[in-house]
C-alpha cells in the first residue's frame, strides 16, 4: 500500500498537542491592531524579565538594518503608523520587505525595535494608550504558559506580520540578502543516541539538524516527504523542506531522549521519538519539549516526520502505542 501524507499524519495520534498555544495566538489574532503592538511592547519589556532572548547579532540584523533606519528617522506618528502597517498586513515597501524576512530575521527586527523603544528612539505604543481587557487577557494566559510554549507564542504573533509575499515573483521586489547562518556557542552534538531507537535515518536526522548540516538531513527524506512543523501544515517536496530548514531551523539544539519504534506490515516503521529542543534565540536556560513522528518507508527513508510541542515534561515520559 502506498504511503500517503494524510494517512502518516495519524500515525501515534494520541500524541497530546498543547491547545493553550493555539488558544492564546487566538486570542492574540482577535485583537485589534493598537492592542497587538501593545501586547508586543508589554510581552517584549515585561516578560522579558523571565524570557531574556539571545542579542541577534550583527550580520543578522543587517538585513533588517535598512528598515531600522527608516523607522529611526520618521516622526512619532510616522513609526506608529508604519508598525500598524506591519500589525494590519497593508501593502506598503516597509511591509513588504519585512514580508520577504525569514522568521527569525521577523525576530531580529522586533527584537531591536523593542531596544529602540527601550532607547526612546522609537515611539513603544500610541500616546494615551490604555490597557485593554483583551491585551490584559492575551498577557495572563501567556503567562501561564511555561517558556519554552511562551517563545512559540511569541514566534507566532510576528510571523505573519507585513505583507504576505508568498504569491510575488521572485523579482517583484528585492529581498534584503541571503540569510547568515547562526554562530553557535556550545559544541555540536555529533553524536546521537536514544533509549529504544536505533533507526539509521532517525539518527542521521538528529545529527544532520544539530550541524546545521541540512543537505545530509535532505538526503535523508524521500523525494516526496513532507516535515509537519508544530501547528502548520507537512511541508511537502524536498526543495521546499530545504527552504524551511535553511531559514526557521537555524541553530537548533535537539535532544531526543527516549523512543519506540513499530514495523508496519508493509515493511515501514514508524517511530515516536520525545526530548527537548533549545532554540538559538532563548539559549540553553529554555528548552521545549518536544515529540517526533518519523515514518519511514521499507527502504529506510523518511517520508515524513511531524514535530509536536508537548504540553508537559511529564509528556517525554509517555510512550505508548498507537491506538
Amino acid at each position: 500500500m502506498a504511503l500517503t501524507i494524510q494517512s502518516a499524519q495519524s500515525i501515534f495520534s494520541n500524541t497530546q498537542v498543547p491547545s493553550l498555544i493555539p488558544a492564546t495566538i487566538a486570542l492574540f489574532d482577535q485583537l485589534n491592531v493598537d492592542d497587538q503592538l501593545a501586547y508586543l511592547w508589554y510581552a517584549y519589556t515585561e516578560m522579558g524579565k523571565t524570557i531574556t532572548p539571545a542579542a541577534p547579532g550583527v550580520a543578522r540584523l543587517q538585513l533588517a538594518e535598512s528598515l531600522l533606519t527608516q523607522i529611526k528617522l520618521m516622526s512619532p506618528e510616522e513609526q506608529t503608523k508604519v508598525m500598524r502597517d506591519l500589525a494590519s498586513r497593508a501593502d506598503t515597501p516597509i511591509s513588504r520587505s519585512y514580508g520577504f524576512f525569514s522568521v527569525n530575521t521577523k525576530l531580529a527586527f522586533w527584537y531591536e525595535l523593542g531596544e529602540l523603544m527601550k532607547q526612546g528612539l522609537v515611539t513603544p505604543i500610541p500616546v494615551g494608550y490604555q490597557m485593554s481587557a483583551g491585551v490584559r487577557l492575551v498577557l495572563e494566559e501567556t503567562q501561564k504558559l511555561d517558556q519554552g510554549q511562551q517563545i512559540t507564542v511569541l514566534r507566532n504573533t510576528v510571523v505573519n506580520m507585513g505583507f504576505d509575499t508568498s504569491e510575488l515573483a521572485p523579482s517583484s521586489y528585492p529581498k534584503a540578502g541571503a540569510e547568515p547562518a547562526f554562530q553557535r556557542t556550545t559544541p555540536t552534538i555529533s553524536s546521537v543516541k536514544i533509549e529504544g531507537v536505533t533507526e539509521p535515518a532517525v539518527l542521521g536526522y538528529i545529527e544532520a539538524m544539530n550541524a546545521d548540516n541540512f543537505d545530509a538531513a535532505i538526503a535523508l527524506f524521500t523525494a516526496d516527504g513532507a516535515l509537519q512543523p508544530p501547528f502548520q501544515k507537512p511541508i511537502v517536496g524536498t526543495a521546499a523542506i530545504a527552504k524551511y530548514m535553511r531559514e526557521e531551523a537555524q541553530g537548533l539544539n535537539m535532544m531526543p531522549q527516549q523512543g519506540i519504534c513499530e514495523v508496519r506490515g508493509d515493511g515501514s516503521k514508524q517511530l515516536k521519538v520525545t526530548g527537548v529542543v533549545q532554540t538559538p534565540w532563548f539559549g540553553v536556560t529554555v528548552g521545549m519539549n518536544i515529540a517526533w513522528r518519523f515514518l519511514i518507508n521499507p527502504e529506510g527513508k523518511i517520508f515524513f516526520v511531524a514535530i509536536d510541542m508537548l504540553a508537559s515534561p511529564q509528556e517525554l515520559l509517555q510512550l505508548t502505542r498507537v491506538q
